[in-house]
């Protein structure tokens, strides 16, 4: 059965950000000031423009895969508002290079013969990412799309009425390491950043 990343995204939207926060109490710092672990592969990040829950289950087990896949869900606190471009998301990986965004025409060439397979795993090997109040409108980060399933857009926008969960793929060039990754959003006026270790 063909999958709609469109719909899939929409649909974890909907049952993530329509449960109340249940497990922000037991956030528990990390080094990096700001970041704390929500779950074990799960972590958040709340700045003063946006606020980021990053969730790596699935990265964790992808080590010498060419293609990475993360889980994100955003929103903005209250009485702010964020713009992300395609451009403002990176990794950095355990070297120190920069990673880019994927861009839909990289997606939908490794579509047949590695996203989709890969896909099929990630949406059992997931974790829930229910760190946002329930009164934020379902909405879906949609970089990417399934190759002739609508459109993808090169920027999303949150607002504390907002939030929006999706899929991110990176190429990673030579494979995924193990070691100490980072997550990079820039902002206009700040920035996120969420350290992460692979191959734990």
């Amino acid at each position: 059965m063909k999958m709609n990343l469109k719909a899939i995204a929409v649909l974890a939207a909907a049952a993530t950000l329509s449960v109340a926060i249940t497990g922000c109490s037991t956030a528990t710092p990390t080094d990096t000031p700001g970041v704390e672990r929500a779950g074990r592969y799960v972590l958040k990040q709340f700045g003063p423009e946006l606020w980021a829950v990053l969730g790596y289950k699935f990265a964790n087990s992808q080590l010498g895969d060419e293609w990475m896949l993360l889980e994100l869900a955003l929103t903005s606190p209250a009485g702010q508002f964020a713009k992300v471009q395609r451009d403002d998301v990176f990794l950095t990986n355990p070297n120190g290079n920069r990673i880019e965004l994927a861009s839909q025409e990289e997606f939908n060439e490794a579509w047949g013969q590695v996203l989709r397979p890969m896909i099929a795993q990630a949406n059992i090997n997931r974790d829930p990412l229910l760190y946002f109040p329930p009164n934020r409108e379902e909405c879906a980060i949609q970089f990417f799309v399934q190759p002739g399933q609508g459109v993808s857009f090169d920027e999303v926008t949150l607002s504390q009425e907002r939030g929006c969960l999706g899929r991110l793929f990176f190429q990673v060039p030579g494979g995924i390491q193990s070691g100490r990754w980072v997550f990079g959003i820039d902002l206009e006026e700040s920035e996120i950043r969420i350290p992460f270790e692979l191959g734990e």
